[in-house]
């Protein structure tokens, strides 16, 4: 089940990567880097809205609706959310005196919050039920309808700020056109008793979250900060890219894992609950570690045709370094943190940002006086690679994790054959062009498919037999009726 749900994730998480790239590849036209980075920072300002203020609605979907049966809080998640919202007009002057943001991009970055946030909460309920259809309807829907809204925004000269208006009215529209599925009975009326130990349990997940989306954040805000709009917009557009490559497929693994392996630790499955934790493990870095490698070798071609020619020359620098950063940012935020949610230790995730945010910190400063703009991203990848350990320490006091070494050094052996190739490959390129992408892509993932069959990778000897099984039995029939007529 598991890889088979996180298949139909990632069908839906292609189509809304292929969207993404649209959107870098319009918009980082159609903008200047200033208005990219008036986008940019009023995004992460959102988010940071959100991480304050939201974080605990969606743990309480995601922890007890994902146990099945008869339990149901959506109304009760939903009177969380409207908790969580009546806050917004203080955040809204944290907002303009943290960050010196003017009125309106603060205005503008509180709607795209309440907008997010009412979206992800109805998308954490399709996927918390298992109704994979929906949530991938709503994902799909919500990208397209900001692909074009935005587009329209930005050719009637709309700027960044109209960009986050065009966000803010996406998110709004698509929860409203997915409320059915969502919200349709019978539904439990709210548990008051159920949203005190909601808001009890938030307490330590909003920190947690807080802390986890301002380090995602700290790298955009400081460049903004010390560098201007233009240099955050410059690197904003490539790490947004890195973005689409990496945390989508690592949100389809996880919206496919995480409630089986909550409703197997509900049914007190210790082995079922051990087993799905290792299939997540695995899946999960067998997914990222390529297409982390993958686009660090490639990066350059892609660059030359995805974004507008003034983004180019800071994306095919950073892209690397970010790819790997977000690489590890992932394992943390979709493995490690499943302990610290099974045991209902949501507090040691507070530690584990505090180290990562820390670590950040003590970095940008020097980083960036060395290597400019570039030092926010090898100061992101450092403090990813430590935070990620500290949080496996971590995970000893919680639900223990199991290793996944063995299986990790078959991903690894492949990654390299991967980029062996690659690199081989890479000699024959006339030039950095979309039909050099395409080509090394197609080097890239067959080498990393053809040994990872061979290494039996996430059992895909089993996976690759079943599908020949049922093509061949497809065509029998159709031999047989040939062979009568």
């Amino acid at each position: 089940m598991l890889v088979r749900h996180t298949s139909q994730y990632m069908a839906s998480s292609a189509i809304t990567a292929v969207l993404g790239f649209l959107s870098a590849a319009v918009f980082t036209r159609l903008l200047t880097p200033a208005d990219y980075g008036i986008y940019v920072v009023g995004f992460s300002m959102a988010n940071f809205i959100a991480a304050t203020i939201f974080t605990w609605v969606r743990y309480s979907v995601m922890r007890f609706e994902a146990e099945g049966g008869a339990v149901d809080v959506r109304l009760t998640s939903l009177a969380a959310y409207v908790v969580s919202a009546a806050t917004t007009p203080i955040l809204l002057l944290v907002i303009h005196l943290i960050f010196h943001a003017p009125w309106e991009r603060a205005g503008f970055a509180v709607a795209v919050a309440l907008g997010m946030s009412l979206f992800d909460l109805g998308q954490e309920i399709l996927r918390s039920r298992l109704q994979v259809r929906a949530f991938m309807i709503g994902s799909v829907l919500r990208s397209a309808v900001a692909f074009v809204v935005c587009i329209g925004i930005a050719e009637l000269g709309g700027g960044g700020l109209g960009q986050l208006a065009g966000a803010a009215l996406a998110y709004f529209v698509s929860a409203a056109i997915s409320a059915r599925a969502i919200w349709r009975g019978p539904r439990a009326p709210i548990d008051w008793d159920k949203l005190k130990l909601f808001l009890w349990l938030g307490a330590s997940v909003t920190l947690a979250g807080f802390l986890v989306t301002f380090q995602a954040s700290l790298d955009r805000l400081f460049i903004a900060w010390r560098f201007g709009d233009v240099e955050a917009g410059l690197y904003g557009a490539a790490a947004d890219v890195v973005k689409q490559i990496i945390l989508i497929p690592a949100g389809s693994v996880a919206a496919a894992a995480f409630p089986l392996t909550v409703r197997a630790f509900a049914k007190g499955d210790a082995f079922d609950t051990r087993r799905q934790l290792e299939r997540t493990g695995e899946l999960l870095f067998a997914v990222l570690a390529p297409a982390a490698v993958g686009l660090a070798l490639t990066a350059p071609y892609l660059d030359s045709f995805l974004l507008g020619p003034a983004f180019r020359e800071t994306a095919t620098t950073i892209m690397p370094i970010l790819a790997f950063a977000w690489l590890f940012q992932s394992i943390s935020q979709s493995y490690i943190h499943v302990s610290f949610h099974l045991a209902m230790r949501q507090d040691l995730a507070i530690p584990h940002g505090l180290a990562t945010l820390a670590a950040n910190a003590a970095l940008l400063w020097p980083m960036t006086s060395i290597f400019g703009p570039t030092g926010a991203a090898w100061s992101l990848l450092v403090s990813e690679i430590l935070g990620a350990a500290a949080g496996y320490a971590l995970t000893w006091k919680a639900h223990r994790l199991p290793t996944v070494f063995h299986p990790g050094r078959r991903i690894v052996f492949a990654c390299a054959v991967l980029a062996l190739c690659v690199v081989a490959a890479e000699r024959h390129m006339p030039g950095y062009s979309a039909t050099g992408f395409v080509a090394l892509a197609l080097v890239g993932a067959l080498s990393y498919a053809t040994v990872a069959v061979m290494l039996d990778v996430c059992d895909s000897r089993a996976f690759v037999a079943r599908g020949l099984h049922l093509a061949l039995a497809r065509l029998a029939p159709k031999r047989s009726a040939t062979g009568r007529i």
